[in-house]
């Protein structure tokens, strides 16, 4: 074989591994994961899609007009983001206002820029990204609620605020139940604290979990996340304990 015609072969075999690489890198084809990997490691590539996920959804939030009537906001991570408000509370002025994989501290640090000034109340998902990956303690997770329900009272005043417990998880061990228990008592206790018109809503038991704390799988999507039946049940358990929040999310009732 020729000297040129060596040469010809490698540079064939360099652009067909070019080629695949660029395919993989944009996972049309088997190892972009491994290959990303060795240029930026998962974590940090996570997190620099976490931020660019959440400057895009605070984005949308301020090119949204303004609602008619003072809404109710729902405020919190990915079990808020993906609520079907209109479908489950029709005829109520409601504003999705949930970020994927926020912590508490993300929350209140938006709270100015996703919440309009005149709104008729608060649902909260908050604390389960610092209880699951964050590694949160109970009391933690009390304190930091309690710092964005302060915040969050100090431009909207006594506005009724309905508090979510955190749900379970498909898979949940015996040691994992009772540090979500621990948790969501401390979620509880800090709502019994703040008082006047803040409720907390439990997330444990049926139909949404099992006694074991296991999400049910008829009513999720994947291991953390409920479906449309999921979030109808979600939606009659916050009626249920929601307090003076929950009325404002009944169409016809005293407001």
């Amino acid at each position: 074989m020729s000297a040129s015609t060596k040469r010809n072969a490698v540079l064939a075999l360099v652009g067909a591994a070019a080629a695949y690489l660029g395919l993989a890198w944009a996972e049309q084809v088997p190892g972009g994961w491994r290959l990303r990997n060795l240029f930026e490691p998962h974590a940090a590539r996570e997190a620099r899609r976490q931020a660019a996920w959440r400057a895009e959804r605070l984005e949308a939030f301020t090119a949204e007009p303004a609602p008619g009537a003072p809404p109710v906001v729902f405020f919190g991570s990915s079990t808020i983001e993906r609520f079907p408000l209109a479908d489950l509370f029709p005829g109520v002025s409601t504003l999705n206002r949930g970020v994927a994989f926020e912590p508490l501290a993300q929350l209140q640090d938006r709270l100015a820029v996703a919440v309009p000034e005149r709104i008729a109340g608060a649902v909260l998902y908050a604390g389960s990204i610092d209880h699951r990956f964050g590694g949160a303690r109970p009391e933690e997770l009390g304190a930091g609620l309690e710092a964005l329900v302060a915040a969050l009272q100090q431009r909207h005043g006594a506005i009724p605020i309905a508090v979510l417990g955190l749900l379970g998880e498909r898979e949940l061990e015996p040691a994992q139940l009772l540090r979500l228990t621990r948790a969501n008592d401390a979620l509880e206790a800090a709502v019994g604290r703040l008082g006047g018109s803040c409720a907390f809503v439990p997330t444990l038991g049926a139909p949404l979990t099992d006694a074991a704390g296991r999400l049910a799988p008829e009513l999720s999507t994947d291991a953390l996340h409920l479906n449309e039946a999921g979030y109808r049940a979600l939606a009659e358990r916050l009626l249920a304990h929601g307090g003076a929040l929950a009325q404002r999310l009944t169409p016809g009732e005293p407001k």
